[in-house]
């Protein structure tokens, strides 16, 4: 037990025998310390064979285990080992990584986004955990002509004539919440899944619409829709027993289309979409852009993810884990290929429909491998100067 920690006990014993009416004089040390907390982590080695590239990967991971259940989904897929190593503070684990006690080829702390700018120069990217962005009613109206994924959810909504309701009602946010929203989460992320309290969102239900999907005669699906007068977001949504065949009959999609039409009928022209995970291969990151989505905003905290050593497993992990990061205030997504050789016009069209989003600065695309790694003046315009391009030697 170090210093810092026999402190802390001795606080909390000395605070326990306080009386109750003069505990307030400790409020100031408690807010010393739920700061200090931030920068104290629980730390694993996670190792396996890196999903993409079938190559051997270690990581060292400091933060929360929902955040590295997640990460670790990215890299290994479902088969990976893992060791808890306890709680560190984020400088021990900085200096650790360092002196190379693990041999780890990846380095993520999960750290405060304020920090970001004293590590703007250590070639490692600052990822936010989380981000968050809103839909264009106008515009995500329009694509359901254009957009050949929208058509198809709106055929599937006519085909099963889903339609839906609005409700008010404690006992339906009940029933939304056990039927639809529990069992949907969990059997969606599994041990990444996040979960609310029931008592959580009932203590904020005055504020919301629940909108449930109806199939027939049976609800099949629900959103909490919070609003204000001059803005509304998608707050929880679910699917029934979380049944896949429900997703496949439209429910998804109906939530959407419903939520949008009924929010212009209110008079909002704009719609919150919540947090998404930042990588941009993420299915509901995805869903999401098909509805116009635009970025805005990244969370308070965030992976700092940093290459130690160049092996086939973190290459493989960079080239199969596109991503949205913060730099200097802005939002950038990374993309990573694999060769140095040209990349035709057409070559960076995919790139951009696939990878850009709107509310992002700029897309970098990083390349393994030697050779010129510039970018023809031509395609600049063509792009509007939202791409760039460099050598993956120059970042690592």
């Amino acid at each position: 037990m170090n210093i810092f920690e026999r402190i802390v006990l001795k606080l909390r014993t000395v605070y326990r025998k306080t009386p109750v009416c003069f505990r307030w004089i400790f409020l100031p040390l408690k807010a010393v310390f739920r700061y200090l907390s931030i920068f104290r982590l629980d730390l694993w080695t996670i190792e396996g064979e890196e999903v993409s590239s079938k190559q051997h990967l270690d990581i060292s991971y400091a933060g929360s285990e929902k955040n590295k259940n997640y990460l670790a989904k990215l890299a290994f897929g479902d088969s990976y080992k893992e060791k808890y190593l306890g709680k560190i503070w984020l400088w021990v684990f900085f200096k650790v990584i360092k002196e190379k006690r693990h041999n780890s080829s990846l380095m993520v702390a999960e750290v405060s986004t304020v920090l970001s700018v004293l590590f703007s120069k250590n070639n490692c990217f600052f990822i936010p955990c989380w981000v968050s962005g809103e839909i264009d009613i106008a515009t995500a109206i329009n694509s359901l002509t254009t957009r050949e994924s929208l058509k198809s959810d709106l055929r599937r909504i006519r085909k099963n004539k889903l339609c839906f309701e609005l409700t008010n009602e404690l006992s339906q946010l009940n029933y939304f919440y056990y039927n639809m929203y529990l069992p949907y989460i969990t059997k969606a992320h599994g041990n990444e899944a996040i979960v609310m309290d029931y008592d959580f969102i009932a203590n904020r239900f005055k504020g919301c619409d629940l909108m449930l999907v109806k199939k027939d005669k049976e609800y099949i699906a629900g959103v909490l829709i919070i609003s204000t007068k001059t803005k509304a977001r998608l707050w929880y949504l679910g699917v029934k027993d979380g049944n896949s065949n429900y997703i496949k009959d439209g429910a998804l999609g109906a939530l959407y289309y419903f939520s949008i039409f009924h929010l212009k009928g209110k008079g909002f022209k704009r719609l919150g979409s919540g947090l998404t995970r930042p990588f941009l291969k993420d299915g509901v990151l995805q869903y999401k852009k098909k509805w116009g989505l635009r970025i805005h905003s990244g969370f308070s905290s965030s992976f700092l993810v940093k290459q130690l050593s160049e092996t086939t497993g973190t290459r493989g992990f960079f080239l199969n884990n596109p991503f949205i990061y913060s730099e200097k205030n802005k939002l950038n997504s990374a993309i990573f290929l694999e060769s140095a050789k040209p990349i035709c016009k057409s070559d960076f069209e995919k790139l951009y429909n696939d990878y850009y989003l709107e509310g992002i600065s700029k897309l970098f695309i990083y390349r393994y491998g030697e050779g010129d790694c510039g970018i023809r003046e031509d395609f600049i315009s063509d792009f509007h100067e939202k791409l760039a391009i460099h050598c993956v030697k120059d970042l690592f």
